[in-house]
């Protein structure tokens, strides 16, 4: 792809993140469910509060999430005049389904965004176009952008989804070397620990797995005992820990989360009986060579608690970023402040809005 062609890939960014919103108007969430409760927590938490969630599923209304009130849509009629409202829903069809609930039963006056990503990138345009412009390479500018414009509803041409050996896909993070530390941060069933042996040809040092829930837990000790006895490990080489990552130490719930039924852990103030550590502690007196994150959004967390580790280290990261929008362009830019020198590229592994994946590297 020529220049030319990155600045014509870069100008249909800026046109879709030129939309503008009201800042003056009420925010109201149509749907309480999982997509809310997972994808809306930073929201609350950061710049963009909602003033309450609509939800006429039986039983959610006259409740919280997040400390705001789930009212019924008999109830948006009054309290959501004028406001802007965004439809929480992973699904086409259902979001498509909410509009025309609202297009055949107005609320006054009321904004509806078809597409409540195309809020998010819009009010944070800035930081989409750095993340964009810090990309190291022609194939990175296009799946990023091609990613960005799909998830805010957009018909994007010719998108590229034939990139293999997710978590490898860059030719520095294929590398054999004998002093390798990598970390599994997710590490399922070990499906990544059996790819990262193949790859790497057994050649490592050591390898460090965070698996918080009981049955994958079982699964990857399965898997892990067969590997060490094909390729002939020693059985400190493989390190398995049924913990969580985040950005403190505590205590999680776990939570089922639907439609894909994926496990997450809950947010801190659900306490529960899973643990929740740090890599920053963890790894106090260990140097490690490469990171790997799919932890179902909580990213963002595990990079708060990763930070002393990373500007020590500067370790090869490859992590999802496609959980929820936010981390489409914070995650970079993270990285980006605790360690300027950091290279970057995305791929994509899926034929879909999943499995985009953001590789660091100095």
């Amino acid at each position: 792809m020529s220049n030319i062609d990155i600045k014509s890939v870069r100008e249909e960014l800026v046109q879709a993140l030129s939309r503008k919103f009201d800042d003056s108007k009420k925010i109201a969430v149509y749907g309480a469910g999982d997509t809310a409760e997972r994808w809306f927590a930073p929201f609350v938490r950061g710049d963009v509060v909602p003033n309450c969630f609509i939800d006429d599923t039986p039983g959610k209304a006259g409740t919280f999430l997040y400390e705001k009130p789930v009212i019924s849509l008999e109830e948006a009629h009054v309290e959501c005049k004028g406001a802007l409202i965004l439809l929480a829903s992973i699904v086409q069809k259902t979001r498509e389904t909410m509009a025309d609930t609202l297009r055949k039963d107005p609320i006054e006056d009321a904004e509806v965004c078809l597409e409540w990503e195309e809020y998010v990138f819009c009010k944070h345009s800035d930081e989409v176009l750095a993340v964009f412009d810090m990309l190291e390479d022609e194939c990175s500018k296009r799946t990023y952008a091609n990613m960005i414009l799909t998830r805010m509803g957009k018909t994007v041409q010719n998108l590229d989804y034939s990139c293999k050996d997710q978590y490898f896909a860059i030719a520095e993070f294929t590398k054999k070397d004998i002093y390798e530390v990598f970390v599994d941060c997710g590490g399922y069933v070990g499906d990544t620990i059996e790819q990262y042996l193949n790859i790497k040809a057994g050649v490592f040092e050591k390898i460090v797995a965070f698996e918080p829930f009981e049955r994958s837990f079982r699964a990857m000790s399965t898997r892990t005992a067969r590997l060490v006895q094909e390729w002939g490990l020693e059985e400190n080489q493989i390190e398995l820990v049924q913990a969580g990552v985040g950005e403190k130490a505590y205590k999680a719930k776990l939570k089922i989360c639907k439609p894909a039924d994926g496990q997450a852990l809950s947010p801190e103030r659900a306490h529960g009986d899973i643990p929740v550590i740090t890599l920053d502690n963890y790894f106090a007196e260990q140097k490690i060579s490469f990171l790997k994150a799919d932890i179902e959004g909580y990213e963002w967390n595990m990079l708060h608690g990763v930070e002393r580790v990373i500007r020590r280290d500067r370790p090869k990261l490859a992590i999802c970023m496609y959980h929820t929008p936010f981390d489409m362009y914070r995650l970079a830019l993270k990285i980006r402040l605790y360690c300027p020198d950091y290279k970057f590229a995305v791929r994509q592994h899926y034929c879909d809005i999943l499995e985009t994946v953001l590789y660091a590297y100095v």
